[in-house]
């Protein structure tokens, strides 16, 4: 594998296949973020986002916790935040990312980490990890994703305890609420992901981002509009070099040979 823009606090590298691996790298603090970490993974994901050779990710972090969330030590004299970037918490919580992202929770994700784990197509968890939206308990709201797509993902009783308890779930809870994919013992976590990721890595990146566009664009559109939507798509991939090329490789009986165009 090869550095991908990583520095001493975000390990992040790209393999040969495209499937692009981001450690959060801050173990003594529970992988907390500052605002200097923060504002590496917005500059690595700023870089995957336009580079056609990461065709998938994966979001981790080093030692037995996920991501704490924000460092509480590096706020402002006045209180401000300082890890919200032009993408949000870490780069990922107010991005629509055209290309799969998973995230690997190895541990415990709250606050800040609740919220980038939320923000991923995929979660897979580790039997020991706790999720949670904790901020109600330091005076503050899950302002960077957490409210919203809480209210989105899982029925409104739930999503109100959640918030309002600001309580931690472990993993299999988060499971049968819906939020997250797979719960598996610790050591096989990366495994999974990877597994995830290598099964994206098989299909059309054209046809990825599209997916994942009008899936998020869906809930915001009358049933008529969205279809519209992804007729229009549709219509628009049936061109592409990867349109035409899946459907020939499969009459063909062969691997398709996708370009991303």
């Amino acid at each position: 594998m090869a550095d991908y823009y990583g520095t001493d606090t975000v390990v992040s590298e790209l393999r040969e296949d495209g499937l692009l691996i981001i450690r959060i790298n801050r173990p003594d603090v529970a992988n907390a973020l500052n605002g200097v970490t923060s504002k590496a993974m917005e500059n690595i994901m700023n870089n995957a986002e336009t580079d056609p050779a990461v065709r998938a990710i994966i979001v981790t972090g080093t030692g037995k916790v996920f991501c704490a969330g924000e460092d509480l030590s590096e706020l402002s004299e006045g209180g401000e935040c300082q890890t919200v970037t032009e993408h949000g918490f870490g780069g990922l919580t107010a991005r629509l990312c055209s290309k799969p992202v998973i995230a690997a929770c190895n541990g415990s994700a709250a606050g800040g980490g609740m919220e980038i784990a939320l923000s991923c197509d995929m979660v897979v968890a580790s039997e020991r990890a706790k999720f949670g939206c904790t901020e109600v308990g330091l005076g503050i709201i899950a302002s960077t994703g957490g409210l919203v797509r809480l209210a989105r993902d899982i029925n409104r009783k739930d999503c109100m305890e959640l918030l309002l308890t600001g309580k931690k779930i472990k993993a299999d809870e988060a499971k049968a609420l819906g939020l997250i994919n797979y719960v598996v013992p610790a050591e096989e976590v990366m495994d999974k992901a990877i597994e995830l990721a290598e099964e994206c890595l098989k299909n059309a990146p054209l046809a990825l981002k599209w997916t994942k566009y009008i899936v998020h664009a869906a809930d915001q559109m009358s049933e008529e509009d969205a279809m519209r939507y992804s007729d229009a798509a549709y219509r628009f991939l049936e061109k592409t070099a990867d349109g035409i090329e899946g459907p020939a490789a499969f009459v063909e009986k062969r691997t398709p040979n996708w370009q991303g165009k």
